[in-house]
């Protein structure tokens, strides 16, 4: 996806039409949908209907937020959309398990074109050479925001065989819900290691040459106008100061990006 501070970004709001798979290996039941956009364009998305298990407004603002800093430090992510679910869409999924879900999801969810010829990657098996440029980026990403789901059971990752594209994003930022929060957030804390070291890349990458100053350049695309284009992307409903936190966490990262490239090079080594 681009950048959100691109001239050109634009957040598609889709008009849910039609339902398709629903993935039943996923903990929210996520649905595959044929929806149209306000152009009168359709595709295909997949949506996660705010009532399911791990979602809610706050899940779903957490969503898009991943999504969008991973845009913004070129980190390949599913391009997030806006899913639209009517009454009348509900009506389409009578008898089908993923209505009680939707009919307790009226209005706006969070959503992600459905990208083809992708698979969930084989984590048992190892890395190509092209892989592993994206995983390094990936593991370094996850550890910056604190995302403990991209486990061996569940990698959220999907690939040509070549790039590796990265979903699913309602745990990240697990820093909001410490009691006792850290006050240098680009410091690893010894509970941090518990997730860290569960992470399914981390084995697969240390050891690799990786450029962490070509990575630490990144960290100046996440300014205040990133923030502010984010907060108004953000449908209103889903707002809650749980931005706020995310905000001040990773801008603490960013102002000290040379002491959290430190973290990742022991990590990493």
């Amino acid at each position: 996806m681009n950048k959100i501070t691109d001239n050109n970004y634009t957040l598609p709001l889709i008009e849910a039409l039609s339902p398709h798979e629903l993935f039943v290996s996923g903990a929210n039941k996520p649905l595959l949908i044929t929806g149209v956009d306000v152009n009168g364009n359709k595709g295909d998305y997949v949506v996660k209907f705010r009532s399911a298990e791990r979602m809610s407004n706050e899940a779903s603002m957490r969503e898009l937020l991943a999504a969008f800093i991973a845009g913004q430090m070129e980190i390949k992510a599913v391009a997030p959309v806006i899913v639209n679910i009517s009454q009348a869409f509900v009506d389409l999924l009578v008898g089908n398990s993923a209505w009680k879900y939707a009919n307790k999801s009226l209005g706006l969810n969070y959503g992600s074109e459905y990208i083809k010829g992708y698979s969930t990657i084989p984590i048992s098996q190892s890395l190509n050479n092209q892989q592993l440029k994206y995983a390094q980026m990936i593991f370094a990403f996850d550890v910056m925001i604190q995302n403990p789901d991209r486990t061996f059971n569940k990698p959220n990752m999907l690939t040509d065989g070549n790039e590796i594209v990265i979903f699913d994003h309602e745990l990240a930022f697990g820093f909001i819900f410490d009691i006792f929060k850290n006050s240098k957030p680009w410091e690893i804390r010894s509970p941090d290691l518990e997730w860290i070291n569960k992470h399914c890349l981390l084995q697969k990458i240390n050891g690799s040459a990786f450029d962490f100053d070509e990575f630490s350049q990144r960290f100046d695309n996440l300014g205040e106008r990133f923030w502010d284009t984010a907060w108004n992307l953000i449908p209103p409903e889903w707002r809650s100061d749980q931005f706020n936190i995310i905000k001040q966490h990773l801008s603490a990262i960013c102002e000290n990006k040379n002491g959290f490239i430190l973290e990742l090079k022991k990590l990493m080594s």
